[in-house]
């Protein structure tokens, strides 16, 4: 999964290509469930009420994730990507740009999962549809017509995961992968009258939200220096989780930006590691917990 070529596109080049590009909106809605939680649903809702002229609305809830995962947004196989993907009307040969209407993470997320299945001419809008909208482009409400099925076909190229094993590994020392946390920083330190808050043994705190600049876009500078701050590098084949491998993929996006294109994804993330009560939580900084070993 390496590319020297950027991911990301900007409002005046997507103006520009519009009617040249299979444009798809990634956005997911959310609400709160009966114990007081966040429940992901379909945006479906949120892209009929305003998208981008020509966009396809891709179900992240229920297309692009595994429906029989016990946590949401899992990758699902090639089989399952390529089935969705088609009926978006991707083609082998079809440029694809992928938006949302929050921070790009949703759509860093469909970035990701297309990659893992060797779909890789996707490229990001860069501020989503906050961007397009700050730029005084013109919006539009309900769905697009069907397009033609798409042919295109996936294939495991690398599936850019890391899994529950490997993540043991990592915070129990024995493997001395990097690993980082995307998540806002309060949400990584967690407090300690909170059952199960907090981050993964031995990992670091680089919150995606702190790549975001104005209209949520990402710059390579930002990106280059916050990287650098937190000691990620190309060639460490740095590990990303975050609550569910969303806000990660975003990372990951970001990072790519700047030529570290080898990070993996822990798909299941927190959602998976705080589901087992018998596997440590740190709370507070990394370098107030000496077993961490890592500062």
């Amino acid at each position: 999964m390496t590319s020297a070529t950027s991911a990301l596109v900007d409002v005046a080049w997507l103006r520009d290509r519009r009617g040249e590009v299979t444009l798809l909106d990634a956005t997911v809605g959310r609400r709160t469930g009966p114990d007081g939680g966040t429940v992901f649903v379909s945006g479906l809702g949120l892209h009929t009420e305003r998208r981008i002229p020509g966009a396809h609305f891709a179900d992240l809830v229920a297309g692009f994730s595994d429906p029989a995962a016990r946590f949401p947004f899992s990758c699902p196989s090639p089989s399952r990507i390529a089935a969705h993907a088609r009926e978006l009307g991707i083609r082998e040969d079809s440029t694809v740009v992928v938006y949302d209407r929050l921070t790009g993470a949703w759509a860093a997320r469909l970035w990701w999962v297309l990659r893992t299945a060797g779909i890789t001419r996707v490229r990001v809008l860069n501020g989503g549809l906050t961007a397009w909208q700050a730029a005084g482009l013109p919006v539009a409400d309900g769905r697009e017509p069907a397009p033609a099925p798409g042919d295109v076909v996936a294939r495991r190229a690398d599936d850019g995961f890391v899994d529950l094993e490997r993540m043991k590994r990592i915070a129990d020392g024995s493997d001395p992968t990097p690993a980082v946390c995307a998540l806002r920083g309060t949400e990584y330190l967690g407090t300690p009258d909170r059952p199960r808050s907090g981050h993964i043994p031995r990992t670091t705190s680089l919150p995606y939200a702190d790549l975001l600049g104005p209209d949520n876009t990402l710059a390579r500078e930002r990106t280059a220096r916050l990287a650098r701050a937190h000691g990620i590098r190309a060639g460490e084949g740095t590990v990303l989780y975050c609550g569910g491998a969303v806000n990660a993929a975003g990372l990951a996006l970001a990072l790519h930006e700047i030529g570290i294109d080898d990070v993996l994804l822990y798909d299941g993330s927190l959602a998976e590691w705080r589901a087992d009560p018998a596997l440590p939580l740190a709370v507070g900084p990394v370098e107030d917990n000496a077993a961490e070993g890592r500062s």
